[in-house]
């Protein structure tokens, strides 16, 4: 499990929970649900980044590597090399 699948549910339940109050009271709950002692490093950081995205402010990054050599369009300046 990774953090941001670890974290996820927890920021979401704090959410709707306290939809319709206002930001100041939304923040503290967030600030008192965080799970992993210290506020700080990556742990935070996700938690911090997963936040902005389940409220909007950040769109989340699609998954997904490289393409595979037949998918890419081949230039006609370039040959192959096998």
């Amino acid at each position: 499990m990774t953090w941001r699948q670890d974290c996820a549910p927890i920021i979401s339940a704090v959410l709707a929970a306290t939809k319709g109050q206002p930001e100041k009271e939304i923040k503290k709950a967030l600030r008192e649900a965080y799970p992993y002692g210290e506020r700080a490093m990556h742990p935070y950081k996700i938690w911090c980044d997963e936040i902005k995205i389940q409220r909007g402010l950040k769109k989340r990054k699609k998954k997904g590597g490289r393409k595979k050599f037949e998918q890419v369009e081949s230039d006609p300046n370039q040959t192959r090399l096998f």
